[in-house]
């Protein structure tokens, strides 16, 4: 029985045309092989699986090959043959993970003194370098200051800030991206093609996007894949990966959008039930919330820049649009936090039952967040109901005024207190607005976007900071929330108040014979004789 070799390491590339991403690197080292200009010290970074080791090699081999075509090894002559088949010593492989003493590195590095066997250039490769101690970086640095001509340093890490500078100062550094998830889906296609396995598009690009930008984690997953003895498709890279659906995602976010804690719940439960990793599913709903925000905020070119199906980018921007940026970003902070405590949690399922109650009643809460959120929806709603006004939707009737108005008990003068008498009309106005703040947060809060532009004879003119505080304005001049002010303005001061919106920004009252506006119909005809239709 032929012995089965795992499909990252069937498909490592050999060549630098084989190598899938990467363009810059690939291009900067061909032309050095091509033109000779080879540097004694590389350091290859970026995250694991993106092509570091496997561009090490590749490297090492056309560096030493007697017939490279266009800067790639030929594959053809002994110098090629030994080195492929690791029968060569001109290709020394160092994993500092294992190996970081200082002894470690003195050892290995007494090879350096001796020539290459076969080809022109003795190739030491050190994988994770980052990880070798502080002595065995300065045995390393004493070879880099003074290498032969026939050495090579090829240094590989994932975390370059943790090298020292003294050692990045004599390497040129090149850095590996995440391989894009169409260039991921390709190579796995000529994979599930050679081994003759079905595969279907959604189910590669479900595995491309689930390694995160690493060639070998998608080429694992899809292994995994295989050896179930069954056709490739998105329920069985599912079950692999453990996550869940998108309609699940989506139904899970419209749960906590809508502060349906039920929902939520029983959502947790089914999840649970199936077997799913809660971890898993609060990163993967954390990316769900990720992709509602992005959608939001660039909708018109959402499903080009996360290269999403027209029909899919329809379906985060139709959700998207049922919550606020605040909101969105609240939940997704709330599911980035739980990812982290999940992993000490005693029981993982109430860790996730709490994040997602703590997101349903996120904006009952009496904080700062949950009033912005609430301020956010209002301003949504306001502006609606302008551009309905603007449009010519809302119309004002006014109705017959009564003839026979009600018979009002004979008002009653009040004297006012010694220490009400004495006060301002600017310390009256201070102590309304301690007690709004108190009883009503709403109306404290519209208020607070504009200010006090003049108050004599216990009249209060109030106007709007910007034009964009223009929808407070609207809001306060309603006859309720105008008599629900006064009412507080008459209580501190002991005396009928009455208050007024300006509606251009900063300015003060303006003058009698200015235009009617709705406040002069109110006292005109009397609020209760006024409706507002939509027609």
């Amino acid at each position: 029985m032929a012995e089965h070799q795992v499909l990252y390491r069937q498909w490592r590339p050999l060549t630098f045309a084989s190598m899938v991403g990467q363009e810059l690197v690939v291009n900067a080292l061909r032309n050095q092989v091509r033109t000779g200009r080879l540097a004694h010290a590389y350091l290859f970074c970026g995250s694991r699986g993106t092509g570091k080791t496997s561009t090490a090699k590749i490297l090492a081999r056309a560096v030493n090959c007697e017939n490279p075509k266009d800067g790639d090894a030929c594959g053809e002559c002994e110098s090629c043959r030994r080195l492929q088949d690791e029968s060569s010593f001109d290709i020394l492989e160092y994993d500092a993970a294992s190996n970081s003493r200082v002894e470690d590195m003195r050892s290995i590095l007494e090879t350096v003194q001796y020539p290459p066997q076969y080809g022109r250039y003795k190739v030491f490769v050190i994988d994770e370098v980052h990880m070798l101690s502080a002595n065995a970086f300065n045995a390393l640095l004493k070879t880099l200051e003074e290498p032969p001509s026939y050495m090579i340093f090829i240094l590989a890490t994932t975390e370059p800030h943790k090298v020292p500078a003294t050692i990045l100062s004599r390497c040129q550094r090149y850095d590996f991206g995440r391989i894009p998830a169409r260039q991921i889906m390709g190579r796995l296609r000529e994979a599930v093609d050679h081994e003759n396995v079905k595969a279907t598009d959604g189910a590669l690009m479900q595995i491309a996007r689930a390694a995160e930008g690493g060639m070998r984690d998608a080429l694992s997953i899809l292994d995994m894949c295989i050896g179930y003895g069954q056709d490739v498709d998105e329920t069985l890279v599912r079950h692999v990966l453990g996550t869940s659906d998108r309609s699940f995602l989506f139904r899970f976010a419209e749960s906590l959008i809508n502060q349906d804690a039920s929902a939520a719940l029983g959502c947790i439960d089914e999840l649970m039930n199936a077997g799913h990793e809660p971890a898993v599913f609060a990163r993967e709903f954390a990316g769900h919330v990720r992709l509602l925000l992005v959608a939001r905020t660039i909708p018109d070119q959402f499903a080009a820049t996360m290269d999403l199906a027209e029909e899919t980018a329809a379906s985060y921007i139709g959700q998207a649009g049922t919550a606020s940026e605040s909101r969105l970003m609240s939940i997704m902070d709330i599911f980035l936090d739980v990812d982290s405590a999940l992993r000490y949690a005693a029981s993982p399922r109430f860790a996730l039952e709490s994040a997602a109650l703590h997101a349903c009643l996120r904006t009952e809460e009496a904080d700062t967040a949950a009033l912005l959120d609430r301020v956010q929806e209002l301003e949504g709603k306001l502006k609606s109901l302008q551009d309905q006004i603007a449009g010519g939707a809302v119309q004002v009737t006014v109705s017959k005024p009564n003839t026979e108005p009600a018979p009002k008990e004979p008002a009653r003068p009040r004297k006012a207190s010694p220490a009400v008498k004495d006060r301002t009309m600017e310390q009256i106005w201070k102590d309304a607005m301690t007690q709004l703040a108190r009883n009503d947060p709403g109306t404290f809060a519209q208020l607070g976007q504009g200010q006090l532009v003049s108050a004599e004879a216990y009249t209060f003119h109030w106007a709007p900071k910007s034009e964009e505080a223009g929808f407070s304005a609207a809001i306060l001049a309603k006859p309720d929330k105008t008599a629900r002010i006064e009412e507080t303005l008459s209580s501190i001061a002991e005396q009928p108040c009455h208050f007024i919106v300006n509606r251009t920004p900063g300015s003060a009252p303006q003058p009698e014979a200015e235009a009617p506006s709705l406040d002069d119909v109110y006292k005109t005809f009397g609020a209760e004789n006024i409706t507002i239709q939509e027609s």
